[in-house]
């Protein structure tokens, strides 16, 4: 194996295989009453874990249903790979207008200069990675992500570890409801249920499965 990109993540950020949370996350899912069984399928609509990932949400859909993901690890594939991501941010993170601005105005791409400013970087470096698929340093690539608010290694996860980043929080809250024998009567609510949230997870959707959970065992 040729390993990541000099200074890229050299591991994945956590133990389980995307294939090992997808097993778990079945059987915690069949253990969960029919209403939270819905708001847990909003949480992993394929769209949602599309913004999150960077990997498009047909093939998002493949990977939840069992499909191999990608295992090239060569540097040619992870070059490809954070500049389709970087690509993907700058599509989908898109300058909302201000309250000055006349209405009518929709969101737009930020401008290569406007990446430059608040990535810390130089216009021209932004302009190369963005317009010629240059390649720059993994710091540079870490202050756009930072820029466009991506979890740290979002540009340069291999499609495994970008979904199992999404998924891993969610069996971590899915794994508390399991061990409650009587969430309500033991007065366990939605923050002591937050274990290791990451930002965009979708804590309204886990509060509203736990919520489904208590008034389950409520009846």
């Amino acid at each position: 194996m040729n390993g990541p990109p000099d200074g890229a993540p050299e591991e994945c950020p956590a133990p389980e295989s995307l294939a090992l949370l997808l097993a778990e996350l079945r059987d915690l899912r069949r253990a969960l009453p029919q209403t939270a069984r819905e708001h847990l399928a909003r949480l992993l609509a394929p769209d949602r874990l599309s913004h999150d990932t960077g990997i498009e949400p047909g093939r998002v859909a493949e990977l939840l249903t069992g499909a191999d993901p990608d295992t090239d690890d060569s540097k040619e594939a992870a070059q490809a790979r954070y500049l389709a991501r970087l690509l993907f941010l700058r599509a989908t993170r898109l300058k909302h207008p201000t309250t000055r601005r006349p209405c009518g105005r929709t969101p737009r791409p930020y401008t290569y200069g406007e990446i430059a400013r608040g990535a810390g970087l130089s216009r021209q470096t932004v302009h190369y990675v963005f317009t010629e698929g240059r390649q720059t340093s993994p710091e540079n690539v870490a202050g756009m992500e930072r820029f466009f608010g991506a979890l740290p290694g979002f540009c340069f996860y291999t499609e495994s570890e970008a979904l199992a980043s999404q998924l891993r929080p969610v069996v971590e809250h899915l794994r508390v409801l399991r061990t409650v024998t009587d969430a309500y009567e033991h007065g366990v609510d939605a923050s002591s249920t937050r274990c290791g949230e990451q930002p965009g997870m979708g804590a309204d959707l886990m509060d509203e499965i736990l919520s489904a959970v208590i008034d389950a065992r409520r009846r």
